[in-house]
């Protein structure tokens, strides 16, 4: 069985890739398997602004891992509601 016929026949709704490496070859798999290609998972860059709550790795994680619930088809309100608001307020420049 090839990768394509694997990928419907096991109903993947979702391939996720990375907003900071796009790949063609994922992209070009879920145009052929006709699911979703969500490239918008983080790696390292952080949500947001600096000074923005989301703007930290538990931002990071917590837009990551409620992506992918979505994207598998659940629901992640319970993810989206955790409170990543840091006791200690981010006052460092992140050039990007």
């Amino acid at each position: 069985m090839t990768l394509i016929e694997q990928i419907r026949a096991e109903g993947v709704p979702t391939i996720f890739g990375s907003e900071v490496f796009p790949s063609n070859v994922l992209e070009e798999i879920a145009n052929e398997t006709g699911v979703r290609y969500e490239d918008s998972l983080r790696d390292d860059d952080l949500p947001g602004v600096p000074g923005d709550e989301n703007h930290s790795w538990l931002g990071l994680m917590q837009y990551n891992f409620a992506t992918m619930i979505e994207g598998l088809g659940g629901q992640a309100p319970n993810v989206r509601a955790v409170d990543i608001t840091s006791p200690i307020p981010d006052k460092a420049d992140y050039p990007q």
